[in-house]
């Protein structure tokens, strides 16, 4: 909710593997190519549909699916005000109102202005605005529509550290940028939209059809090559403009429900569609010369020279029918199937065009028992044609979408409701796909198959009044198969994959003082591979954070002091970018906000 999350998976993160490149968005439901992230003007929060929290969803996806709910206005007028500033002391001041403008017609709308700071110091500035407009013209009908912009510009960029070998960059200063400010990025992103819902006599109809544009009008990426031990490297710039991609996309979905005595049956039909035109390419590369990655050392901007501009075009249509049959006090079982038809075709300067299609037959089916008070058994298996998202930065590709791909799910598990207050969730998944590398020439492409098998645990408990308890636990085990594997070019573990993440929240308002409560946060994450031919690994860490909020009034207005104190004991690491790169976590950091409703 808003800028804070709780849960062991996020949309960049579903089992190993991210639903936003995979394109299983929705928006309230309903499918959603997204190119560019929403406006928090608009956004009112996300669920991750995956796992037992999947059953009954509409058509799921094998990597897990991001819905998007937007804003909705009470039945009194509301303004929120909120200021304070993010990591690294970086400011912002946000302003939201929730207008009911007469009983079937609400209006939501926002604006913001906020600096980004990234953990080596690395700054931007960013707007952000639009609003969600809903009106209900009759019972059971709802039209919405919406628009979400933030425009970004002097994107300082991070640098990436590649090393010379099988060896992690030394320990460097953080909070000091030690790239090229010339090297940045600004451009916008922005999303608009419409959905009508109509619910009646058994029938729900649901119709979406959405715009999203991403422009990176400026382009800059900062890389540090060749490093050695000592951190001495060759300084490295890529360079690029009028970087566009823009979608549509849409669907209708129908369902009926009837009722025969216990049972309750669903009938579902779904028409999506998506169209993707992308400009992209024509970078252009310069060597800085030598340098060394912890100290800055700014050199003119060159001139440059851009190369045209590669155009991408991906066409897709499925159509679905679904069946879901819920028996009460026994269980339910949902069955699916789609015909997809994908096209994507790459027009590269200097090259004839090229293309591929795909036209699978996909499927779904789950059931789950409930016969027995307090616990739901479940078993799922799902097919699916997913995007790969974008080839990293540095590699001979960069930027270029990469084809869709076949992947699949299996999975089963169990909810125990232990206690009106302790709820226990524990599943069992394979999770398999091609697996997109960069290679030896420097192309990032697919190199074999990954499947990451595993354990997932899940409890919420409320122990004693006011004790709020969220733990979680991924156990997993990330392979790689293929000739790549087999010849000894590729290790088994995937890069940069993680097996195992534990992660524990707690918060604690006392009900003699509940207008102040205290958070807890523990996460840890274990080893992952740093090579692809794992011959270096990165080792485990665990982050705390600590925080509190304090709730009053700003005379009759409810305001929240929110503070926060994340990686509390300022625990140093490294990430492992696609390719093999490094950048470091960032350092200990203090947030501080105020929230108001007036």
């Amino acid at each position: 909710m808003g800028d804070e999350t709780i849960g062991l998976y996020s949309g960049g993160n579903v089992r190993g593997f991210s639903a936003f490149a995979a394109q299983n968005v929705r928006i309230e439901g309903l499918y959603f190519d997204n190119q560019g992230p929403l406006s928090d003007a608009v956004r009112a929060g996300s669920t991750i549909q995956v796992g037992i929290s999947a059953l009954g969803y509409p058509f799921p996806a094998p990597t897990g699916i991001v819905d998007f709910s937007l804003r909705r206005a009470g039945d009194k007028p509301v303004v929120s005000a909120r200021t304070g500033f993010g990591d690294f002391f970086a400011p912002f001041a946000t302003v939201d109102a929730a207008l009911p403008l007469a009983g079937n017609l609400d209006l939501n709308v926002g604006a913001g202005v906020e600096e980004f700071v990234y953990p080596d110091g690395a700054d931007f500035w960013f707007v952000r605005y639009g609003g969600v407009a809903r009106w209900r013209p009759a019972d059971g009908v709802e039209l919405t529509g919406f628009y979400s912009r933030y425009d970004y510009f002097d994107e300082q960029q991070t640098p990436v550290i590649f090393t010379a070998g099988a060896f992690l960059p030394k320990r460097i200063a953080r909070n000091r940028f030690v790239g090229q400010n010339w090297a940045d990025w600004a451009g916008h992103s922005q999303n608009f939209g419409g959905m009508a819902k109509l619910s009646r006599g058994g029938w729900r109809i649901g119709l979406g059809f959405f715009s999203s544009r991403f422009t990176i009008d400026q382009f800059g990426a900062n890389f540090f090559a060749n490093t050695q031990a000592d951190g001495s490297a060759e300084r490295q710039v890529l360079l690029g403009r009028d970087q566009v991609t823009q979608s549509y996309s849409g669907e209708l979905l129908v369902e009926r429900d009837f009722t025969e005595g216990p049972r309750r049956h669903r009938l579902l039909a779904s028409a999506r569609f998506r169209q993707v035109d992308d400009d992209l390419g024509g970078f252009a590369f310069r060597s800085l010369g030598p340098g060394m990655i912890d100290v800055a050392d700014p050199v003119a901007e060159p001139g440059v020279a851009f190369g045209a501009l590669t155009r991408d075009k991906i066409r897709q249509e499925t159509g679905a029918l679904g069946y879901g049959m819920l028996w009460q006090g026994l269980g339910e079982i949902n069955l699916g199937v789609q015909k997809t038809r994908y096209r994507k075709e790459v027009r590269a300067p200097g090259l004839a065009p090229t293309a591929n299609e795909d036209s699978p037959i996909l499927w779904n089916a789950s059931a789950a028992l409930t016969a027995i008070d307090g616990i739901a058994i479940y078993a799922a298996t799902t097919r699916g044609l997913e995007e790969s998202g974008t080839a990293p930065a540095f590699a001979a590709n960069a930027n270029l979408t990469l084809p869709a791909l076949r992947t699949r799910q299996v999975e089963a598990g169990v909810r125990w409701t232990l206690a009106k207050d302790v709820k226990l969730i524990t599943g069992l998944f394979d999770v398999r796909r091609p697996y997109f590398e960069l290679d030896t020439d420097n192309v990032f492409r697919v190199l074999g198959e990954v499947k990451h098998q595993g354990a997932e645990v899940s409890l919420t408990a409320r122990p004693v009044a006011g004790l709020n308890v969220v733990a979680g636990a991924v156990l997993m085990r990330p392979r790689v198969t293929g000739e790549a594997v087999e010849q000894g070019r590729l290790g088994e573990r995937p890069l940069g994959r993680v097996g195992t993440t534990l992660d524990l929240r707690i918060d604690y308002q006392p009900p003699a003082f509940d207008a102040l409560s205290v958070d807890l946060g523990v996460n840890y994450t274990g080893d992952r591979a740093a090579r692809i031919d794992n011959s270096l690994f990165i080792p485990e860490r665990a982050i705390v954070d600590l925080g509190t909020r304090y709730r009053f009034k700003l005379g009759r207005s409810p305001a929240v002091l929110r503070a926060q104190i994340a990686n509390l004991t300022n625990v140093f690491g490294w990430n492992v970018t696609g390719g093999g790169g490094f950048q470091f976590i960032p350092s200990r950091r203090f947030n501080l906000s105020l929230s108001a409703d007036f």
